[in-house]
């Protein structure tokens, strides 16, 4: 008798179910990973944008401009395109902002393709998804304008993620309340996801002991605290 030598082709379903359950489980967790990846070099492009601005001032000037020269965050970085001639917006918004992915699909109101030389160039949109506050010095301030840190004041903040209300970055913040980078007055730039840490603050802001007693600093969740009290913040989201 002829035995018969053909195999079994194809799958059944449950080999099929099986299969295609796996490639989803593997499929969700790349996903998750391909996530991760694509936020942290989001944020590692916003970290280096920060110290290309401190190092293009440094380079261009030791100072910052006073309430005179600008009056937002849109017209300092109007300022800093004098100053240093560089138009890129890329250094102001932040491709991962919901607010930016907006104006980018509004080909009417989407993102400058170099930075005004004027501020009120702005469209209102384009001011709001500015990726970045500041802080400014107050006109006639000439001792705290400077922004290399000095042993008097230490590092205080002098630019960070637009949103930060209290000790967390608002929903509508670049990062969606994630956290966000600041950029302190001798060059150092940090992420936080929040300003408290420790029932303590991540700033230092100065406390005037007295006339006779030196003064001393504290630790503050307070980004308003840190930056020095001549200086005026500018955030277009609060």
């Amino acid at each position: 008798m002829k035995k018969n030598n053909s195999h079994r082709k194809g799958f059944t379903l449950i080999e099929l179910l099986v299969v295609i359950t796996i490639i989803g489980i593997l499929a969700g967790i790349a996903f998750v990973g391909f996530g991760d990846v694509f936020g942290t070099a989001g944020r590692t492009a916003a970290q280096k944008n920060l110290k290309t601005v401190y190092e293009s001032l440094a380079a261009k000037t030791r100072n910052f401009p006073t309430t005179d020269d600008v009056g937002s965050a849109e017209e300092f970085a109007a300022w800093f395109r004098k100053k240093t001639k560089d138009t890129r917006p890329e250094l102001w918004f932040l491709p991962d902002d919901e607010m930016v992915v907006e104006l980018n699909e509004d080909g009417s109101d989407g993102v400058p393709a170099n930075i005004p030389a004027d501020g009120s160039e702005f469209t209102a949109s384009q001011k709001e998804a500015l990726g970045y506050a500041v802080a400014v010095p107050r006109s006639g301030d000439a001792k705290s304008r400077s922004f290399v840190t000095n042993l008097e004041s230490g590092p205080f903040p002098i630019m960070w993620t637009a949103g930060l209300e209290g000790q967390r970055w608002s929903d509508n913040s670049p990062w969606a309340g994630e956290g966000g980078h600041v950029l302190f007055s001798d060059g150092t730039v940090r992420w936080f996801e929040e300003t408290s840490k420790n029932d303590t603050g991540v700033f230092t802001k100065a406390v005037d002991k007295g006339e006779d007693v030196p003064e001393s600093f504290e630790s503050t969740e307070s980004i308003t605290d840190a930056v020095p009290s001549s200086w005026e913040i500018y955030d277009g989201r609060k």
